[in-house]
């Protein structure tokens, strides 16, 4: 009865914010899908900071910083998506309403709308333990994750964050609109299909004989499988006993879009926007077997796997976040 009256609030609500929903919507459109093919900038990298505004706002995850950023992010709207989830909020502030999507599932129950809360708050806890064991700190392709100046300002860790030129200087010029003081972090340019990472990393102060850990989240689908296994190589090479990697990796199902109907319509909406995932893994047998498989061909060991989906109809996961160490 209580689901049913926070319903109710809400449906009331949306109905009454149907012209704002329908504006916010088109703000929110016009700047993913315009403004950044015009900047050229990753559409995804930008969505990936969406569900931290949304579990913000319904009090899952607080995260300022990042609604500061998209108050001035010009390929994401506030305004929008306050427009679009507006109904929800006042809903959630009156009755408790909260939306699927802002909710952390019960763990093996993630689905394609629903996992991104559950890989938000691993990725925390995994950074935040880490950030006060380590020397230093390199995020692969950070897009325009905010996460390590919550958990990272006023430690004693050295701070590396490498991506697309493009992309890192418009995270930059946000946040100086957004007065978010990030001057511990070294922010390092690179075109990672035409230069060396490693070599441009090592410039910037990297100290090979250090431990870190290495943050490469959601960036392996997009890539090839021999660019995936190289990246890993590298950075074993580089990491000195005792460091760790935190990634995910998306399964070959999902890439493929051969397991669900939800996993094809999502592969083909992925390559109607032009970023389609490239790189799975096997999970339709062992998914531990299968992640322990990979990184052991880089002398790397596998400590903690979290697997998403596995409890659902198909019994099979569709995304992993691991934790492996250079041992």
């Amino acid at each position: 009865m209580i689901k049913l009256f926070q319903f109710l609030i809400f449906l009331i609500l949306q109905i009454l914010f149907i012209p704002f929903a329908l504006i916010g919507l088109l703000l929110a459109l016009y700047k993913e899908m315009y403004v950044s093919k015009k900047l050229g900038v990753s559409f995804t990298a930008g969505q990936a900071i969406q569900i931290r505004w949304i579990m913000h706002y319904f009090g899952t995850r607080a995260d300022k910083d990042t609604v500061e950023f998209i108050k001035h992010f010009p390929i994401e709207s506030h305004i929008g998506f306050l427009g679009m989830f507006g109904a929800a909020i006042i809903a959630n502030r009156i009755c408790g309403y909260t939306l699927s999507m802002a909710k952390i599932p019960e763990p093996g129950k993630e689905s394609l709308m629903t996992f991104l809360p559950t890989r938000t708050i691993t990725f925390d806890r995994i950074v935040e333990k880490y950030s006060s064991q380590v020397d230093q700190i390199v995020n692969m392709g950070a897009g325009f994750d905010l996460r390590l100046l919550k958990y990272t300002k006023g430690k004693d860790v050295k701070i590396f964050e490498l991506d697309q030129e493009k992309t890192q200087n418009l995270k930059l010029e946000t946040m100086k609109k957004a007065d978010l003081k990030h001057d511990w972090i070294t922010y390092i340019p690179v075109d990672f299909r035409e230069e060396s990472w490693v070599e441009k990393l090592t410039q910037s102060g990297f100290d090979r004989a250090k431990k870190t850990y290495f943050h490469w989240e959601a960036v392996a689908d997009y890539l090839e499988e021999d660019v995936v296994k190289d990246t890993l190589k590298k950075m074993s090479e580089l990491c000195s006993q005792g460091s760790i990697i935190g990634q995910s990796f998306a399964s070959k199902a999902l890439v493929t879009g051969e397991g669900t109907y939800a996993m094809k319509r999502t592969k083909e909406l992925m390559e109607k926007f032009g970023e389609p995932w490239l790189y799975g893994i096997d999970m339709s047998g062992d998914a531990r077997a299968s992640v322990e498989s990979l990184l052991s061909e880089f002398g790397l060991v596998l400590t903690e796997l979290t697997l998403l989906g596995h409890k659902r109809k198909t019994g099979k996961p569709f995304f992993a976040i691991a934790v492996c160490e250079k041992r």
